[in-house]
C-alpha cells in the first residue's frame, strides 16, 4: 500500500502533472497527424454512440485537461491530512458539476460526504462492465478458456482487438474488458455462459447479484453497456463500488494496470488518472443516452481512507471528479 506525507502528495501531484503534461503535448501531436476527423475533443458529439465511447476510452487528450488538472487537486491535498470533517455535505448541487448525479462516499466508514440526484435513475454506459467482471470471476474458473465466435465480434467497437477463432483464458480477458473498454470481451463473457446456462442468463446472474448486495435500483440489459437500458443510481453504483473493492479488489487493481500485452498485441489503458498516487481504480463509459460516467476510488492519509467517486450524465468527467472530491474534502 502507498503510504506519504503532505509534502510527498505534493511532489506526487507535481510528477504527475508534469507526466500529463508530456502525454497532452504527444496526444495532441499525434491527432494533427493521424486524423483530425477521428481523434477531436472529448466532448464532441457524434451520431453513433459506440463511435462515442470509444473516442473516450481510448484516451483522446484534452490540452484543457492539465490546468483543470493541476488546480482541482488544491483542496484534495489540503484533504490528505486526518483532521478533515467528513459531515455530510448539503445535497445541491455545484454550479461548476456538469454532472446530473453524484456521490462522494467514503468506503470505509459508508457514510456519503456529497450527493447530488443521488436516487435518480440514468443510463451508466461502460461501468456496466465492473458488474461483468464480477460475475466473470463468479461464473467460471480463472482458467477457462473462450474461443472468439464471429457473433461475439459482431458488437460495435474493436478496442479489444480480438481475434476470430482465438482462444483466450477468462483471467486474461479481464483485462481488455476492464483497461480499454471491450465490448467483444463482455459478450465473449455473456456467450460463453449463455451458451451451456441459457440465453440470458448471465445478464439475469448480473441482475440477481446487483439485487443481492443492495443496489435494488440498477437494472442491465446487456453486459457491456452500449444498451440505454443498463441503468442504476449514483448511490447505487456507490454501493457496488464499495463491495468490489472490499471482495473483489483484483478487479479495481486491473483497471490500474497502464499496458499489458498479449501475443501480439498491447492494450494501453486510457484512464487520465493513472499518475496519480492517490487514484486506485475505476472505469469510465459513454453513450450518446448516458453522457460521460465514471466510478472512481482515491485514497488519502495515513492510514489510508478510501474514496468512492460516482459520476452520472457528466459533459465534463475529468473536471467534475476533481470538483465534487474538492466538496467533499475541503
Amino acid at each position: 500500500m502507498r503510504e506519504y506525507t503532505g509534502s510527498q502528495f505534493f511532489i506526487s501531484i507535481f510528477t504527475a502533472v508534469l507526466v500529463g503534461v508530456g502525454l497532452a503535448y504527444g496526444g495532441i501531436f499525434a491527432v494533427q497527424i493521424v486524423s483530425s476527423a477521428r481523434m477531436g475533443s472529448v466532448e464532441e458529439k457524434r451520431e453513433d454512440a459506440q463511435t462515442e465511447e470509444v473516442h473516450e476510452e481510448e484516451g483522446v487528450i484534452d490540452p484543457t485537461f492539465i490546468s483543470r488538472f493541476s488546480r482541482g487537486f488544491a483542496y484534495i491535498a489540503e484533504a490528505s491530512r486526518e483532521d478533515f470533517d467528513e459531515t455530510t455535505i448539503s445535497a445541491v448541487a455545484s454550479p461548476s458539476v456538469s454532472a446530473l448525479a453524484y456521490t462522494v462516499t467514503s468506503i470505509d466508514k459508508g457514510n456519503t460526504l456529497v450527493e447530488h440526484d443521488a436516487e435518480r435513475l440514468l443510463p451508466i454506459a461502460s461501468i456496466t462492465k465492473l458488474i461483468a467482471a464480477v460475475i466473470a470471476k463468479k461464473v467460471f474458473d480463472e482458467n477457462h478458456t473462450i474461443e472468439i465466435t464471429g457473433q461475439m465480434l459482431a458488437t460495435e467497437g474493436d478496442t479489444g482487438k480480438l481475434r476470430l477463432g482465438e482462444k483466450i483464458k477468462v483471467k486474461d480477458l479481464l483485462y481488455p474488458l476492464l483497461m480499454v473498454s471491450s465490448n467483444d470481451a463482455a459478450e465473449a463473457l455473456a456467450q460463453t455462459y449463455d451458451a451451456k446456462h441459457g440465453r440470458g442468463k448471465f445478464v439475469k446472474e448480473m441482475n440477481d447479484w446487483a439485487g443481492s448486495i443492495g443496489a435494488y435500483r440498477t437494472y442491465f440489459r446487456d453486459p457491456s453497456g452500449l444498451s440505454s437500458n443498463n441503468m442504476s443510481t449514483a448511490r447505487d453504483i456507490s454501493i457496488i463500488a464499495k463491495w468490489i473493492k472490499e471482495n473483489e479488489p483484483e478487479i479495481f487493481d486491473i483497471t490500474l494496470t497502464k499496458a499489458r500485452t498479449m501475443r501480439t498485441r498491447t492494450w494501453i489503458n486510457p484512464t487520465h488518472f493513472l499518475n496519480l498516487s492517490s487514484y486506485d481504480g475505476g472505469k469510465n463509459g459513454f453513450t450518446t443516452e448516458a453522457g460521460l460516467t465514471s466510478v472512481s476510488l482515491f485514497s488519502f492519509g495515513i492510514p489510508k481512507r478510501y474514496y468512492s467517486v460516482v459520476l452520472l450524465g457528466s459533459k465534463q468527467r475529468d473536471a467534475d471528479t476533481l470538483a465534487v472530491l474538492n466538496m467533499a474534502l475541503k
